[in-house]
């Protein structure tokens, strides 16, 4: 092998360690928050829809109408002293305007009340 054709293969390697790294930074500072919706109030089983909110990320969630629901950070977590929340709203997109309520969210699943029809969320750091 020549001298050039190891180095390509040597920064190939140092920059895909630095792809893989930055990426673990960004998974690690964008928290997923599991969401369960239930038909009854209390969260009493069984729930009627379930998702994943992805930091950063919006995500659309069925039509039903609820009486509660549950979240819980799954994974991952906030940096600078920020904390997770779940942003809930009343029509797809994520749009401040349809937004129904933001809660804090931590590693043990929480209920919250709520006597709506959600359709989309969005997990973020705050």
């Amino acid at each position: 092998m020549t001298k050039s054709k190891n180095k390509r293969q040597t920064d190939t390697i140092y920059q895909t360690v630095s792809v893989l790294s930055a990426l673990a930074v960004i998974a690690t500072g964008n928290p997923t928050v599991g969401y369960a919706g239930y038909f009854y109030s209390n969260c009493i089983a069984p729930s009627i829809d379930a998702a994943n909110a992805y930091g950063g990320s919006c995500i659309n969630i069925e039509n039903f109408p609820l009486k509660s629901f549950t979240a819980y950070v799954e994974s991952g977590s906030c940096t600078d002293g920020t904390s997770a929340v779940l942003n809930t709203y009343t029509a797809s997109g994520c749009n401040y305007s349809t937004l129904y309520e933001t809660v804090s969210v931590e590693s043990e699943k929480q209920c919250f009340e709520a006597d709506v029809t959600l359709v989309s969320l969005k997990a973020e750091c705050i």
